[in-house]
């Protein structure tokens, strides 16, 4: 079977294998809000470009709150990857690397299921940054005076931006082509395209410029704050949380494999053009670098440096390839061990979230039952959706509440798995009261929607696991007088794992911090 045959397979498999996955899940709390960013579209939002609620957008038309094809984004661009990746190892050294290539980045648990099943700003990213990163091997490989030379350019300048456009991490792609020229190409420097190419990439970006223009930067001041070192004291046991993260999210063998092809590399074994190799490490060890610094003094994500470890996993394609023993196509031990790893951690989180007994929380009654059991985020809002509406319903019916009520929300999370979840079913509005480094976008999202009114009345739900007194009196002291509507328990294996406290506000006379709020 040719190597294109075979590529066809794995990317139909695996795409199947994404789908059961991605509809076996509830959706997580960054996913339903991404979601609730794509009702809306902006040029940006508070937490990132907008790239992500686009495709969110493309994917359900803004007509439907289905879970598999809100993540469909993500498994429509895993596969657009796996043939990118495939197509940048041929390029760099033959259909073999190729083929490994797109073996890694299939057993990847960041490339694979990560930004794969689930729907992140990541998943639209890979695409323009595997994109960008072949333009760049093009373009190292391409002399200026060929007629192809120019527009290689000014497409790098548009995916480059649109990588941008759904992440910030992409301006490392033009750090990583820069620091290329710079450091072993400078004659390309003198090459006006070079100059027009970044322009391009500026003017593409440029509606998250102006629209933090006129939100006073408040993007970059958040993210800012999430690297700022300055004030901030060693933490070597972050450091080695955020490492331990990363070989999970890459993939241990994965990781093994980048290590070691980099050592063999640089002990001259690869035969592959320096150019290339050059290339791939630059795409990649300044984002992973520099992310390894800032996790010695704030906490960073295992999945930030994602795209990093993406490229560089075509540097042990490279290594697989050159093995005599794999070049009539049998199938390396350590790609199977990869895969297996990969479907191990499928099943395991399938079984984990829909069937461990209860909750991991030492919180097991009480109000607060499941605090800080991560696993309860995408479990139990499916059954207290159907059972709300029953609630809202049957009290329109009995005149206990006006329809349309509102539901106030107070943090971004559960503000979006209430939304897609349950007011989404009713067909009620949110609405944010509190400051925007708790609501978010749901801060802005407030002028598109009817204020509330004096008298009038509201509900307030929240899960056991994230109530808070401080938070409930704050939403209480809006109103006269409240009323529990229904505690609702939701069983996981036959044992409650939290619970779902759903409130009538009755007689709203206003917040202390209203225009603030709203």
């Amino acid at each position: 079977m040719s190597y294109q045959k075979k590529l066809i397979w794995l990317i139909a498999i695996s795409t199947l294998v994404r789908l059961i996955f991605a509809s076996s899940l509830e959706l997580s709390n960054v996913e339903v809000y991404y979601w609730a960013l794509s009702r809306k579209l902006e040029w940006n939002y508070f937490d990132h470009p907008p790239m992500v609620a686009w495709l969110i957008r493309l994917t359900t038309g803004n007509l439907t709150s289905s879970e598999i094809l809100v993540r469909l984004g993500a498994v429509i661009t895993s596969a657009i990857c796996t043939w990118l990746i495939f197509k940048i190892g041929t390029l760099i050294n033959g259909q073999r690397t190729g083929w490994f290539a797109a073996l890694l980045y299939t057993s990847s648990i960041y490339s694979s299921i990560e930004v794969g099943v689930f729907i992140l700003p990541d998943s639209p990213q890979m695409v323009f940054w595997l994109s960008s990163l072949l333009l760049a091997v093009k373009i190292i490989h391409t002399p200026p005076e060929n007629s192809k030379y120019r527009l290689l350019w000014c497409l790098f300048g548009v995916l480059t931006g649109l990588c941008i456009m759904s992440k910030v991490h992409g301006v490392f792609l033009w750090l990583g082509m820069g620091s290329y020229l710079l450091l072993f190409d400078r004659n390309r420097l003198k090459n006006p395209y070079v100059y027009l190419s970044l322009a391009i990439t500026l003017i593409v970006i440029s509606p998250i410029i102006i629209w933090n223009f006129h939100n006073d930067f408040i993007t970059y001041k958040f993210h800012s704050d999430r690297v700022n070192l300055a004030g901030a004291g060693l933490h070597m046991k972050m450091f080695l949380k955020a490492l331990l993260g990363v070989i999970f999210s890459t993939g241990p063998i994965h990781y093994f494999l980048i290590g070691n092809s980099i050592y063999w590399i640089f002990k001259g074994n690869s035969g592959v053009d320096k150019k290339n190799i050059r290339l791939l490490l630059l795409f990649g060890l300044p984002l992973i670098v520099i992310l390894f610094i800032i996790s010695m003094f704030r906490e960073t994500l295992p999945h930030w440096p994602g795209p990093a470890f993406s490229v560089l996993l075509i540097l042990p394609a490279i290594q697989l390839a050159s093995k005599e023993k794999y070049i009539t196509g049998k199938f390396p031990v350590i790609l199977k061990l990869a895969l297996s790893y990969s479907v191990l951690i499928v099943v395991l989180q399938v079984l984990l979230l829909n069937y461990f007994p209860g909750t991991l929380s030492p919180e097991r009654q009480g109000i607060k039952t499941g605090t800080n059991d991560l696993t309860l985020d995408s479990y139990g809002w499916r059954e207290a959706g159907t059972k709300y509406d029953s609630l809202y319903k049957s009290d329109v019916l009995k005149k206990l509440m006006p329809s349309g009520a509102p539901i106030i929300i107070t943090d971004w999370t559960p503000a979006a798995h209430i939304e897609f979840y349950m007011a989404s079913r009713t067909g009620q509005q949110t609405f944010g009261i509190g400051d925007v480094i708790y609501l978010h976008q749901y801060y802005w999202m407030n002028k598109y929607k009817s204020p509330l009114k004096y008298g009038g009345n509201a509900y307030y739900i929240c899960p056991s696991n994230l109530f808070t007194y401080k938070t409930f009196d704050k939403v209480i002291s809006g109103y006269k007088n409240y009323e529990l509507a229904l505690s609702l328990p939701v069983y996981r294996s036959g044992v409650v794992c939290k619970e779902y406290y759903i409130f009538r506000l009755k007689g709203y006379q206003g917040y202390s911090s209203k225009k603030k709020s709203q």
